[in-house]
């Protein structure tokens, strides 16, 4: 093994063991690799510039932006009171209306966390008002954040989308059918499990008592987001970032102009969380670009298909390895961090093996998902946990159903790749 070889297999896991900052051990493992095979010094300044120097990444903190401005101009009200109108009669209703609100809200904010979040701090205190468990309350609303990876706009897929060099147009179209179908997935879980664990099932009181076209009409400007990112994308009329500045400009207007609750102090704290979200992920994708050269220069991707080609021939087999890995690998990375180490490495991997990479990004964002969800790391958990003021421990405990759902969920999309691919070739053909 050489010493390139030696940093990148003890040097990188070590620090990440250690706590290091993932940018951190990026950085210092690229540096690393490229002083010991005698690199020139301006390699590593290169690769960072190179690494940012990406016309589709200006997407992802204008996504933030956008959802963030909604937000707090008051719009998440409006989605969540269309679904508690839908579903209230039903009893036990609270834990659905969570999963869709969720399911709505990540097409415009493209954020697992910012989704638990959002709609975690309306409906967490009211289904704890109902009677519902605490630990099912943080649960519901930490799975329902798992969908802000999954339908469109995703952040993660953005930075697939970039590293795989595949159309970001594409696998948004191709999250939407298995984002539904997991949605759907889990909001029945939910509702089981509300009836198993004795919560209590009464109907939805707080339920608007108004039509329900009087309050989706009162919501026309936020439903509208989504048709208008998607549908402009779709259509060609203009590109994903673009996309997302015109939400932000939309999203802006609305919120001054039609609900009039956004103000100048609320409208700092959306740029602040913005750009300090954005900021990080802009870290650690050029630390990674030093990272994903140094393994190319190193022939990783190569190794990695080797050893894996003297094991299996089957593609199917071949993903289900790594969605195992993958499982493993997201209870202590990142997610972001996860798909830019990671997608390099596996990309030529599965496409020697004939695999689609937008299928495959599906399905690495699927597996991803469940990394929101898995101790220590388990970002999501954190968030509702402190919005239901119960330990993390607890949570952990309860999110096991929605964790087996969302395996579920992978395996579907690995054993029937249409459910994936069927969109983006529709869409294809219309263009």
């Amino acid at each position: 093994m050489s010493d390139a070889h030696l940093i990148l297999a003890v040097m990188f896991p070590l620090m990440l063991i250690a706590g290091i900052p993932i940018y951190a051990a990026l950085g210092i493992t690229g540096l690393a690799v490229s002083y010991v095979t005698d690199a020139p010094l301006v390699f590593a300044s290169q690769n960072v510039l190179n690494g940012l120097d990406k016309f589709a990444l200006l997407a992802i903190p204008a996504f933030i932006l956008a959802g963030n401005i909604m937000e707090k101009g008051g719009i998440t009200r409006d989605i969540i009171s269309i679904f508690r109108h839908a579903l209230g009669h039903i009893p036990g209703s609270l834990g659905l209306v969570t999963i869709f609100s969720c399911m709505f809200f990540a097409a415009i904010s493209g954020s697992g966390p910012g989704t638990v979040a959002a709609i975690g701090a309306i409906m967490i205190p009211a289904m704890i008002r109902y009677g519902y468990p605490p630990a099912y309350a943080a649960s519901v609303s930490a799975t329902g954040g798992t969908l802000g990876v999954m339908i469109p706009p995703s952040n993660p897929l953005i930075i697939y989308g970039i590293i795989a060099n595949v159309s970001i147009a594409d696998l948004f179209a191709a999250g939407m059918l298995p984002g539904l179908m997991t949605a759907f997935m889990l909001a029945g879980v939910a509702y089981i499990l509300a009836r198993r664990m004795g919560a209590v099932m009464d109907v939805d009181t707080d339920a608007p008592r108004t039509s329900i076209w009087r309050l989706i009409w009162k919501a026309k400007f936020a439903l509208a987001l989504p048709v208008l990112i998607l549908g402009g994308i779709y259509s060609g009329i203009f590109t994903p970032v673009e996309a997302a500045v015109c939400a932000v400009v939309y999203a802006l207007v609305v919120s001054v102009v039609v609900y009039r609750e956004l103000t100048w102090a609320t409208l700092m704290d959306a740029f602040d969380s913005a750009i300090k979200l954005g900021g990080a992920l802009m870290i650690i994708v050029a630390c990674s670009t030093v990272f994903a050269t140094v393994i190319t220069l190193e022939r990783i991707p190569q190794s990695v298909l080797e050893t894996f080609g003297g094991v299996t021939e089957s593609a199917v087999i071949i993903l289900l390895i790594i969605c195992v890995f993958l499982i493993v690998i997201g209870t202590f990375m990142e997610t972001i961090s996860a798909i830019i180490i990671l997608a390099p490495i596996l990309v030529p991997l599965v496409v020697s093996f004939g695999i689609d990479p937008i299928h495959f990004g599906i399905i690495l964002i699927v597996t991803i998902e469940i990394a929101f969800l898995t101790p220590p790391l388990g970002v999501n958990l954190f968030v509702a946990s402190q919005i239901a003021n119960i330990k993390f421990e607890r949570v952990a405990v309860a999110i096991l159903p929605f964790v087996f759902t969302l395996i579920v969920s992978m395996l579907l999309v690995i054993f029937f790749p249409q459910i994936s691919l069927w969109l983006p070739e529709i869409l294809r053909s219309l263009r």
